[in-house]
């Protein structure tokens, strides 16, 4: 039975034709390794099936179905077409990362909210697992692995937000000021003694690692996917 796509539109597939839920879609791409080393590829620019098939030694017309399933559940962008007549190739790159502030974040309403995290969870856990996948973490000594699970009242999860903001700025003030996230949790434990606040359970984590795959030197030219 001949699987029915959609209709290639220019930009991301629209909502109501995805065929994965919102709550579906960031792991999507990577529970197969064709559609996971085609969605790390498209995080490096633009790139037609069968450029994409030459890289990692697949059929061309498996890749081709495998990038419209993308495009189906909303995983990639359709760019347009390369070519004319019978050497007319569809080309496709990955979704922009969404970069924001907090005042662009507290502006969104709770959809859209939902989107944009979809697209960057999508985006890092494809990342990740390449990494894993590829024994690159393995074989990093000076791989980067921090976690922690905290318990904050409403002042300890701003100050978080403050401290990891500052992390990526280098706003020295604000990390002198804040010391870092245990002090926040501790202090945060002190105000909830007095006050009776419950607080919130909070997930805390910094990973660095060597990315799967080293910078593309073929096909179409690089195109920027993260917003700066």
């Amino acid at each position: 039975m001949r699987v029915k796509h959609a209709e290639l539109v220019p930009g991301r597939n629209p909502a109501k034709k995805r065929t994965r839920l919102p709550e579906d879609a960031p792991t999507y791409p990577t529970n197969h390794r064709v559609r996971h080393e085609v969605l790390i590829i498209l995080h490096e620019g633009e790139f037609s099936a069968a450029e994409i098939a030459r890289m990692i030694g697949e059929d061309p017309r498996h890749v081709a179905n495998h990038l419209r399933d993308l495009y189906d559940a909303g995983s990639i962008e359709f760019v347009g077409y390369q070519g004319e007549g019978n050497f007319k190739r569809a080309v496709y790159r990955a979704i922009e990362r969404p970069f924001m502030g907090s005042e662009d974040y507290q502006a969104m309403s709770v959809d859209e909210r939902h989107e944009t995290i979809g697209v960057y969870l999508q985006w890092y856990w494809g990342e990740a697992l390449g990494s894993y996948r590829k024994k690159k973490m393995a074989r990093d000594d000076d791989l980067c692995v921090l976690s922690d699970d905290p318990w904050l009242d409403a002042k300890g999860r701003r100050e978080l937000d403050e401290f990891l903001a500052a992390c990526w700025s280098g706003d020295t003030d604000v990390l002198v000021e804040l010391k870092g996230v245990q002090e926040i949790e501790i202090r945060s434990a002190e105000r909830m003694a007095k006050s009776g606040e419950t607080g919130t359970k909070i997930v805390v984590s910094l990973l660095a690692f060597e990315r799967a795959l080293p910078p593309i030197s073929e096909g179409s030219p690089r195109v920027p996917i993260s917003k700066s």
